[in-house]
């Protein structure tokens, strides 16, 4: 008889990519405390990574592929904490370009470190080849169900 936790059976794909998920984000949330960054929450990773040199509030709602009202939500909250600042348009004086501050800059160092540390242990564990087979694995499943091209670009839709 099989106790309750045990299995014989392996997990299905979907519940190791949320599991691998799950820990990804935990990792970067422990990195970001350790960065005197406690502030910083995974929602604002994907803004981050989504600004690149700076947006507008709709181009940024656009490229989250959320609306207008989630994304305000969030800018407000990252701009209070000092990870972005909002700056004049240089072409329509009634708009703002949303812009990565010191900060934002610091943390998007600061997960991208870790992200490489990351792929770095894995290798070390699994062997260069299954981490390679794993990165063209995931590229081709993001390929068949959406998502590539925002990876591709550096960006992914966030989960919030």
């Amino acid at each position: 008889m099989v106790s309750q936790g045990e299995s014989n059976v392996q997990p299905d794909l979907a519940l190791l990519l949320v599991a691998a998920s799950r820990a990804v984000a935990d990792a970067l949330q422990e990195t970001m405390r350790a960065a005197d960054l406690d502030e910083m929450r995974s929602s604002f990773g994907f803004v981050l990574r989504a600004l690149g040199d700076g947006a507008t509030l709709t181009e940024l709602a656009d490229r989250l592929g959320v609306t207008k009202q989630a994304a305000i939500k969030v800018v407000d909250e990252m701009e209070r904490l000092g990870f972005i600042e909002r700056r004049p348009h240089p072409a329509d004086r009634r708009a703002k370009v949303l812009a990565a501050t010191e900060r934002g800059h610091r943390v998007r160092a600061t997960a991208l470190k870790a992200s490489r540390r990351m792929e770095r242990d894995l290798r070390r564990v699994a062997g260069d080849a299954d981490v390679d087979a794993l990165r063209r694995a995931l590229g081709a499943f993001l390929d068949q169900h959406g998502g590539l091209d925002e990876v591709t670009a550096g960006r992914a839709r966030p989960v919030w």
